[in-house]
């Protein structure tokens, strides 16, 4: 994860606060569950978490920031959630990997 100077961090948590990316990461996470099988996303049973109080970020090429979350399964980290913003906050992808 790429990480700048203070500013940086201001400036990410300001767009986090303004574009309410907690609550995207936690809709957008929700949708995916509801609209998978444990088998389409290689998982044991759907009792999993996301945490989005400290997301780590990425800048990606000046035009886009993406965000991830560890997913937590059974008090094990079992993969990570990622989504992928443009700059105005318009969600572009998600990402759900399992390791």
């Amino acid at each position: 994860m790429q990480r700048n100077n203070m500013m940086a961090n201001f400036q990410i948590k300001d767009f986090i606060e303004t574009n309410n990316i907690s609550d995207t990461f936690i809709k957008s996470f929700r949708s995916l569950l509801e609209q998978n099988t444990c088998e389409d996303l290689d998982i044991r049973h759907k009792n999993i978490s996301i945490e989005t109080r400290n997301l780590d970020f990425e800048l990606l090429n000046g035009d886009a920031i993406a965000f991830k979350s560890q997913i937590d399964q059974d008090g094990n980290i079992i993969g990570y959630y990622r989504l992928v913003f443009a700059l105005d906050g318009t969600l572009i992808d998600d990402f759900f990997v399992i390791y």
